[in-house]
């Protein structure tokens, strides 16, 4: 099924005062079309990624890069929606937690030693804390939530993104500035609203 492509934000994100989409659909109307008749679509989902001047650049960048890589290797798909997939049991409260929290602990309990290096002082050990403190504190920010502009604090996010058929695995985490991942992570999910699950999905960068 053929539609116009698009390869610049819609009118309304240009518009004076709005806020700037990082994430839409060269070819949204093929899908909203479809959508509404039920015809099938033979083409891939083509999501353009666009730099927000709120974003952490470096951040931004090594994300945009690794999903165009990967839509390349045709590893991207629209998931199905899954509240439970990020989750794994904890044995020793016998609730189940999010593997980005279990992930987000370890990195502190190897930066912090489980917490113990603030009361100690002059050890080699506390020297490295100290010069990570920055990087503490913003995890520690990031898991209190309340994130409202980049540099606040620091999130575990998934490289392959869990919507777009990501695995929720370890291996799959990284830190990233806590606004940029979680606006980034929206914006996606409103460029893909129309596309249907298992919809094969490519990635191109506006890099500017």
């Amino acid at each position: 099924m053929a539609g116009k492509k698009r390869d610049a934000p819609t009118r309304q994100a240009k518009a004076k005062g709005a806020r700037i989409v990082s994430a839409f659909l060269d070819n949204a109307e093929v899908f909203r079309t479809a959508k509404t008749t039920g015809a099938k679509v033979n083409e891939p989902a083509v999501l353009r990624l666009k730099y927000r001047p709120d974003f952490d650049k470096r951040d931004f960048d090594r994300k945009a890069r690794d999903l165009v890589r990967l839509g390349q290797e045709g590893k991207l798909s629209k998931a199905k929606s899954d509240r439970t997939s990020n989750s794994v049991y904890d044995r020793k409260t016998g609730k189940t937690r999010s593997r980005t929290n279990v992930f987000r602990e370890r990195v502190l309990r190897q930066l912090t030693k489980n917490k113990k290096l603030t009361q100690q002082h002059g050890t080699r050990e506390t020297n490295k804390y100290l010069a990570n403190k920055s990087l503490v504190d913003r995890l520690y920010a990031g898991q209190r939530g309340g994130i409202t502009a980049r540099g606040q604090g620091v999130d575990p996010d998934h490289i392959q993104e869990l919507q777009m058929d990501g695995e929720d695995a370890y291996d799959n985490l990284r830190l990233m500035d806590s606004w940029t991942n979680r606006q980034i992570g929206s914006d996606i999910s409103v460029a893909l609203r129309d596309v249907p699950e298992g919809h094969p999905i490519i990635v191109k960068w506006i890099d500017e």
